[in-house]
């Protein structure tokens, strides 16, 4: 297992490119901020994603990555189905969910 993979964040972002590819990841985050999210604890992974809804903060911070990532792949397609988006459309989209 890598270093990445044993924080919250690595794995966080390891469930969510298995989950589904690049696409999820790359249109709630740029390259740097996926590069922090990789090494980040659970604080830091709330710190990236402070400009989300109150709901996403609220599973960051008590699920465990599966979950967190199921949630987020769900809020996406979801968003992504009610309006053909660009990847900035998509990151403002789950973060007002």
């Amino acid at each position: 297992m890598s270093n990445e993979s044993k924080t919250y964040g690595g794995q966080l972002y390891a469930e969510l490119r298995t989950k589904s590819g690049y696409d999820v990841i790359t249109s709630l985050m740029d390259y740097h901020a996926i590069q922090q999210l990789k090494v980040a604890d659970r604080e830091q992974t709330l710190k990236l994603f402070r400009e989300s809804s109150d709901e996403v903060i609220q599973i960051l911070r008590t699920a465990e990555p599966t979950e967190a990532a199921g949630f987020l792949i769900e809020k996406t397609k979801q968003a992504q189905e009610q309006i053909p988006t660009t990847t900035s459309t998509a990151w403002f989209i789950i973060s007002s969910i």
